[in-house]
């Protein structure tokens, strides 16, 4: 689970900004909403972040997915750049930016630190808490001098000097020492337990326009539970759709691309299989809508284009709510209310927490309408962004503010008491 993330010089945010699941001493709703580390660190589940369009709201969803993306990727070229963008509206343009994230993996605390600019990683160390004080898992700088990363791994770390020579050879200066060390024939259990949390319950961030019915289909279609949770999601949002079916479609392949294949990312079978057909196979969708017509029930198919965009909205986001369910995972989505109706945003987020064992859901939005719904809102869940003259980012929590839980969130943030509101 995430503790903690502190960001400099990203994007909107110029200063330290910190962001935090840690739940307060406020007990409300605990047994739902709050998940306890081996070390009594108690962690909330959800958090919702508002603030006024260009406020900087979707940047801590990118920021997330920055690091995400730096920690898993390999780069095509040691000369390219490592993604980073800083704050552009003052001194700090040329300088670098600093991050840094508490987590939780296997019930251990972990700290992810990293500094970083446009082309260079200056420092990158993750240190482990296997007691109250950290040790260090590796150590990587940047020298100057000899244009090279340099990685040093904590003492309690059992690797071979040859071992760590080869993780240097591949730390490139402008990636992260995990990039390195899935490319060596190596297993170092300290470094394996957070790249299998990245890997499968750090989910990519879901954003307004993302279309995800494909990719739930495809999680659907050998997965019982998972095409029930999105048949159920369908029900609610559209209540005559009964079934999903997938039908497979054939599609000529024109042959000047038949002469391009070999430079098509795709595999030999797939290949080999378009040249001997000289098509393409693909499933379509289609939804079975039940209705009443002179009291005779009947069914009809149609396909996902014939289907309301709302509707197309909740049934896609069933997949990443099963995964997260499922693997335990920090799922981070921007603008969850869009396409969808109000009531449907709420019960999607009780589901999430009422199945929730140690999921986390940090999600972005306008809808004020939730505020008025006490039975999923703790004063520390809630978040406000709000951007200052000089363009920078403030990001800040409810429970910041001396204001009695039982007053109406919904009232007070209408007339701008917490700010994060549009100056009309």
């Amino acid at each position: 689970m995430i503790l903690e993330l502190k960001i400099q010089n990203f994007l909107s945010f110029k200063n330290e900004t910190v962001f935090s699941f840690e739940a307060t001493s406020d007990k409300a709703l605990e047994d739902y909403y709050v998940a306890e580390m081996p070390d009594g660190t108690r962690i909330l589940k959800m958090a919702m972040v508002y603030g006024a369009n260009a406020s900087g709201k979707s940047n801590l969803i990118n920021t997330f997915e920055f690091l995400n993306r730096f920690i898993e990727r390999i780069p095509d070229e040691k000369e390219g750049g490592t993604l980073f963008e800083p704050f552009n509206f003052a001194e700090t343009a040329t300088q670098p930016g600093r991050f840094e994230l508490l987590f939780y993996v296997a019930g251990k605390k972990h700290r992810y630190q990293l500094v970083v600019d446009k082309n260079i990683v200056l420092e990158e160390k993750l240190f482990v808490y296997p007691g109250s004080q950290p040790a260090a898992v590796f150590n990587r700088y940047y020298n100057a001098d000899k244009k090279v990363s340099i990685v040093e791994f904590g003492s309690k770390i059992r690797i071979s000097n040859q071992a760590v020579e080869a993780i240097q050879l591949k730390t490139l200066k402008n990636a992260s020492v995990f990039s390195a060390y899935k490319q060596v024939n190596l297993s170092i259990s300290e470094l394996d337990s957070v790249m299998e949390w990245i890997g499968s319950q750090f989910l990519n961030s879901i954003d307004p326009y993302m279309d995800l019915t494909s990719y739930c289909g495809n999680a659907i279609k050998d997965n019982v539970d998972m095409k029930m949770l999105a048949l159920r999601f369908l029900k609610e949002s559209a209540f005559n759709i009964t079934d999903v079916l997938f039908e497979d479609r054939m599609r000529k392949v024109p042959e000047e691309l038949l002469n391009v294949l070999e430079t098509m990312p795709i595999s030999d079978e797939e290949r080999a299989m378009i040249k001997r057909e000289k098509a393409v196979h693909f499933d379509e969708t289609f939804f079975t809508h039940r209705v009443v017509n002179d009291g005779k029930e009947e069914f009809f198919n149609m396909t996902e284009h014939r289907q309301s965009q709302g509707t197309l909205r909740y049934y896609s986001l069933a997949a990443p709510f099963f995964q997260a369910i499922k693997k335990n995972a920090f799922l981070p989505i921007d603008e969850i209310g869009s396409a969808l109706h109000p009531l449907l945003v709420i019960h999607f987020l009780k589901e999430f927490l009422q199945k929730s064992k140690q999921a986390q859901l940090l999600f972005t939005t306008h809808n004020m309408s939730l505020l008025n719904e006490k039975d999923i809102l703790r004063k520390d869940a809630i978040w406000f962004t709000e951007k200052g003259e000089n363009g920078a980012t403030d990001l800040y929590s409810l429970a910041n503010f001396n204001f009695r839980k039982e007053l109406s969130f919904f009232n007070a943030y209408k007339i701008g008491k917490f700010g994060g509101i549009p100056e009309l």
